[in-house]
């Protein structure tokens, strides 16, 4: 993949193909779909077995503790699955459609270089598809800071701060072809950031007010 210094790096010739999909990608999308499904089928399985087995034991005061003990991890672990499932397919998605540069297209040499990338003067400011998406618009542009946004109380800090510093990070995270396909490509996460980031106050004002009531 070829670098480029200017912040307009030049565009490709026509019908050559910019972004492609990773193979990699895809497959942290499979797993995010089967993998949850696959330990909640186990989790029931299991259930159904030691229950069998333990009800039968001659022994019943250490079937009855033993029975306990192994129901409540595996209720533990079924929740944990059961979460994979629900976040797993919109996060398999994302994954499906994340695209990489092609080999062999010119980007920006500023971008993609993690601490070490020069920062454009021309991205910097306000990102709502990071402060409104947060996780799911980190997870897309490898901000990985946005898993934080899943703890009560910092996700609200992750909010203020990935809005803020969201431009910055995703063109450190990735390369990217230039300034200008990297301002058009948050200018589509922009409607959507903003819907949610009203959604989400709204729920943190509702949830004041029933606390005060």
């Amino acid at each position: 993949m070829e670098s480029i210094n200017p912040s307009n790096a030049p565009s490709s010739q026509s019908g050559e193909q910019i972004y492609v999909s990773s193979p990699k990608h895809k497959k942290i999308g499979f797993f995010l779909i089967i993998v949850p499904w696959i330990g909640l089928i186990v989790v029931l399985l299991l259930f159904s077995i030691l229950n069998m087995v333990l009800k039968a034991n001659i022994d019943s005061s250490i079937n009855e503790k033993t029975l306990a003990v192994f129901n409540f991890l595996l209720t533990i672990f079924g929740f944990i699955c059961f979460l994979g499932i629900i976040f797993g397919i919109p996060l398999s998605i994302i994954f499906f459609k994340k695209k990489v540069l092609a080999d062999g297209v010119r980007y920006d040499a500023r971008s993609g270089k993690k601490e070490q990338s020069e920062i454009p003067l021309e991205i910097k400011g306000w990102n709502w598809g990071a402060a409104g998406l947060t996780l799911i618009w980190g997870l897309y542009h490898n901000v990985w800071i946005s898993l934080l946004s899943l703890l009560p109380v910092v996700n609200i800090v992750i909010i203020i701060v990935l809005g803020l510093k969201g431009n910055e990070w995703a063109w450190q995270a990735q390369k990217w072809q230039s300034v200008e396909q990297f301002k058009t490509a948050q200018k589509k996460w922009k409607p959507w950031g903003i819907a949610f980031f009203i959604f989400m106050v709204i729920g943190f004002i509702s949830k004041g007010l029933k606390m005060f009531s």
